[in-house]
């Protein structure tokens, strides 16, 4: 179930592919930044270290962040036009600049 409107702005966690919260506010007006935990696995060799990649969750509407981050699983593609190429291409050729 949806529990956020298109239009809401939202926090995403990429990598597990879901919404953090509503976008927070400063006195300001700007956004806050919600910062990532940083989690750092050793994998025997202490110079060798895994981190993540991003400092802070990105944010943005919820329909451009399921969109990107495909939040509702598989989105099914969108029609362009339904023209063929000679179609498109023809129309050029009779309208010269």
């Amino acid at each position: 179930m949806n529990m956020y409107n298109d239009d809401d702005l939202v926090y995403v966690d990429p990598d597990e592919k879901k919404v953090i919260g509503p976008v927070e506010w400063e006195k300001t007006g700007n956004p806050k930044s919600h910062p990532v935990p940083q989690i750092e696995e050793t994998s025997g060799d202490p110079h060798k270290r895994k981190r993540r990649r991003r400092n802070h969750y990105p944010w943005g509407t919820y329909r451009s962040m399921k969109r990107i981050y495909r939040l509702e699983g598989k989105e099914v593609d969108k029609k362009e036009g339904g023209k063929t190429l000679d179609e498109v291409l023809s129309r050029p050729l009779e309208e010269t600049f």
